[in-house]
């Protein structure tokens, strides 16, 4: 954490070059984006049309208008879960944020209905004009991590996003490469 705040620093540093004042810049650590799942589970013992009303409901009030960011998990009969997920898919809820777990041939099924929920970091306001030396001595960027923390659809992906994968840097540069030689009108 510390070491952006110097590699910061030395940027804001070296943009900066023209200014006359020398004074040092103090930086706040930033404050961390605060990650919560907020679960809620429904059982049901069959599929008949009172309980997909029911579980059309529970993942209504579950979702909170945002189908899109709910997670479902869904264990028990194998029949009820493939009906439950028929139902889930219906509402508009995405086939990758279902999974199915411990499935049986008989009995109740389990529906566990998550949301996360990212609470943003409180950004202190700005006390006068923006080009005096004391605006560096809040934390910058606040705003723009109490943006981000608002609009992400799965705050999960703030603190590790699994859908992308690591990769090296060789196809990444293939553009560059192709960009050189085209500009300079050399062909390998």
């Amino acid at each position: 954490m510390t070491l952006r705040i110097k590699v910061l620093l030395i940027a804001l540093t070296a943009s900066a070059s023209g200014c006359t004042s020398t004074a040092p810049i103090y930086v706040e650590p930033s404050a961390p984006i605060v990650i919560r799942p907020e679960t809620t589970v429904l059982t049901l013992e069959s599929l008949r049309a009172s309980e997909r009303q029911r579980l059309r409901v529970f993942l209504n009030k579950a979702s909170r208008g945002r189908r899109d960011a709910l997670h479902l998990l869904i264990s028990g009969s194998s029949r009820l879960s493939a009906e439950a997920v028929h139902q889930a898919r219906q509402m508009g809820i995405d086939a990758y944020n279902i999974h199915l777990l411990d499935q049986q041939d008989a009995g109740a099924v389990r529906i566990e209905a998550i949301v996360y929920h990212a609470r943003p970091p409180v950004c202190p306001s700005y006390p006068g004009s923006l080009l005096d030396d004391k605006s560096f001595e809040h934390p910058l960027g606040c705003s723009t991590r109490r943006n981000l923390a608002v609009m992400v659809n799965d705050p999960r992906d703030l603190l590790d996003n699994k859908a992308v994968k690591p990769s090296d840097g060789d196809r990444a540069a293939i553009p560059v490469a192709t960009y050189r030689t085209f500009a300079t009108g050399k062909s390998d």
